[in-house]
């Protein structure tokens, strides 16, 4: 089963900011990719879940909260920001 990932309008604008502040824009924009094409396949394996069908995510570069709505097969990407790993 394929979902249908959605990236809200804030989120791609913050997408966008992050990617132009950061020292490597490129990785952060693999990493975007990569995250929605998990997100596509394994929505509810990937991060932790929150209240109701909301999760959050951080991989290396990027945090992303997240809905999955399993009857309609979607998942919205809310909210992005940049990951602090140390």
């Amino acid at each position: 089963m394929t979902y249908i990932v959605t990236w809200s309008l804030a989120a791609t604008l913050e997408l966008a900011r992050i990617i132009g502040a950061h020292a490597d824009p490129d990785a952060v924009d693999r990493e975007a990719v990569w995250i929605d094409s998990l997100l596509r396949r394994y929505p509810h394996s990937m991060g932790e879940s929150r209240s109701g069908s909301d999760r959050l995510w951080y991989a290396d570069s990027l945090g992303v909260w997240y809905r999955v709505d399993d009857d309609a097969m979607t998942v919205k990407i809310l909210t992005v920001a940049p990951a602090r790993r140390h």
